[in-house]
């Protein structure tokens, strides 16, 4: 989860092996209005500093759960609401990384969230304490990381396999096949999907989708003017029909809705959808 204005911290090693970044928001209120979070194949740590819970829109029913929470990698969107963000620091992991950290199977967690209470009932409420009790921002990202290089010592690290097949799926720009990965590191189908589940989250194929569309994304935001179809390409997608496809999956809005809501930024004179 994610909210602006946000500031972002890369951790030192050795949590920058495992850890994408950290974030810290703070908004003072406002008129409220959700904002729409697309997949990004990855799994997140939440705390909200001043409210017990996080609420947030998912396939238009209202979830609150308690903090600290885990949040589950997701494979289609969810909505916030900014406003009610006031104080709130995240961990954002590596795909198949939140697994060493915390002792739930990552496929438990497709589109769910959890209250860190439910699985660590003992350290929750003193990491939230020590974390509240923290004099400023820099203090309060050092508490988390050290609570979280604290979990790293004794973790088990993750598979070799799933670590090579994270890589090789997240790939911008088009992904190997699935069964070459799975050639490569020696594992029977059944066994791979098993073992990929248990850590990511995901099946190896929705993974490298939800990685492909995060790129997809990210290539977006960084664009004035959009050629749907030199996207497309690049991005590893068959054509404009398939990367519409996944537009919707993903982000439950066709590409022309999505440049609509920004038209001040993208340019929508090519437009796919």
């Amino acid at each position: 989860m994610s909210a602006s204005p946000q500031r972002s911290y890369r951790p030192a090693f050795p949590l920058s092996q495992y850890i994408d970044l950290i974030w810290h928001t703070t908004n003072s209120g406002g008129p409220s209005s959700y904002q729409r979070v697309c997949p990004n194949g990855s799994m997140a740590l939440a705390i909200h500093l001043k409210e017990p819970s996080l609420s947030f829109l998912l396939d238009d029913k209202l979830h609150t759960i308690r903090v600290p929470l885990l949040a589950g990698p997701y494979s289609r969107p969810f909505y916030i609401d900014p406003s009610r963000l006031t104080a709130v620091i995240g961990v954002l992991f590596h795909p198949g990384a939140a697994r060493m950290f915390f002792p739930v199977p990552a496929h438990e967690l497709h589109n769910v969230d959890i209250a860190l209470s439910d699985i660590l009932p003992g350290e929750t409420d003193s990491l939230l304490n020590d974390v509240c009790s923290a004099g400023t921002e820099r203090s309060q990202i050092q508490v988390v990381e050290r609570y979280l290089t604290q979990k790293l010592k004794v973790a088990a690290p993750v598979p070799p396999a799933v670590r090579y097949a994270v890589e090789q799926l997240s790939r911008e720009g088009g992904v190997r096949c699935i069964r070459r990965i799975q050639s490569d590191i020696g594992l029977s189908h059944t066994r791979f999907i098993q073992l990929f589940r248990e850590h990511v989250g995901l099946t190896p194929k929705l993974f490298c989708r939800a990685r492909r569309f995060h790129a997809l994304i990210g290539r977006i935001e960084k664009s004035m003017a959009v050629n749907w179809a030199d996207l497309a390409a690049d991005c590893g997608y068959f054509d404009q029909s398939h990367l519409i496809r996944d537009f919707r999956a993903f982000a439950g809005i066709t590409p022309l809705e999505y440049l609509r809501a920004a038209p001040e930024r993208l340019d929508a004179s090519a437009v796919a959808g």
